[in-house]
């Protein structure tokens, strides 16, 4: 399992590292087009997206954390839990500053009613992974303070936030896919990337939701590793079929960095998990 985990939170530091390093630029023209026609509505939408770059920050922070958290792990054989609650805490504090950036899509005026689509849609997606992440993994972070050890509790709300982030990442992807990426039945490379972004990380959360009930019912601490191993591979297959659809369409090409790419580790460490090489 420790270097399941490795593998998995080393992806998520560098795909951290290369968007907190491409994002000041990303901001610094959104300033200059503010610059060039300030307004109170490109001052709010300047300030959603400062606050998104703080929660960037913040999340970065997290997954520095992790890593070290990692290679504790793997090294030394010790579960720091100073370590691992404190990224827990930042990874939920980060999507809290998502919200300047939701109450800007909801208020912000629009004349087209396809924009105004757009922007409800995407501040209902940020809304819900807000709510799921936010909620889970600040009550686990709670319920982990002052603790080194495991216990019922703990197990109980890792779980919940863990089934939690998953569903998050489909709402994120499947939504992601309705409002900015391009839809086309008569397609069926875009059939395609519309039925993966529908159905395969919503399978790998409803099946990691039935393998951990136990564990959030409190009646096991077991985990099914196989179980857990299929759910990883799932949520990896995402994003390699994404990889193949972009191959051919610039659409989603451009837009891939605005996924959460890194959990393409997944398909490794659940390969691991599955032939017991973790």
């Amino acid at each position: 399992m420790p270097k399941c985990i490795t593998v998995i939170f080393a992806s998520f530091f560098i795909y951290q590292l290369f968007l907190l390093a491409n994002s000041f630029s990303a901001l610094h023209r959104i300033y200059t087009i503010i610059a060039a026609d300030v307004n109170s509505w490109n001052m709010l939408w300047f300030f959603s997206e400062a606050s998104g770059e703080i929660g960037l920050i913040i999340r970065f922070a997290g997954a520095c954390l992790l890593a070290v958290f990692s290679w504790t792990l793997l090294r030394k054989k010790t579960f720091s839990f100073s370590f691992f609650r404190k990224a827990i805490l930042l990874e939920g504090t980060h999507y809290l500053f998502y919200v300047p950036f939701i109450i800007n899509l909801l208020i912000r005026p629009a004349s087209d009613p396809t924009l105004l689509r757009v922007y409800y849609e995407t501040a209902i997606s940020y809304t819900i992974q807000t709510v799921l992440v936010s909620g889970s993994f600040i009550l686990l972070y709670f319920k982990m303070r002052n603790q080194e050890t495991y216990n019922p509790q703990i197990l109980k709300w890792g779980a919940i936030a863990a089934v939690s982030f998953v569903f998050s990442l489909w709402v994120k992807h499947f939504m992601f896919n309705l409002y900015a990426l391009p839809i086309d039945l008569a397609n069926p490379v875009l059939v395609i990337g519309l039925l993966n972004s529908g159905l395969t990380i919503l399978a790998a959360a409803i099946i990691l939701l039935a393998t951990l009930a136990p564990v959030i019912r409190t009646q096991t601490a077991a985990i099914n590793k196989k179980m857990t191993g299929f759910v990883f591979v799932l949520m990896g297959a995402y994003f390699v079929i994404y990889i193949l659809v972009a191959s051919v369409n610039s659409s989603y090409m451009a837009f891939l960095q605005l996924t959460e790419f890194w959990a393409i580790s997944f398909v490794v460490a659940g390969a691991g998990l599955l032939l017991k090489r973790c």
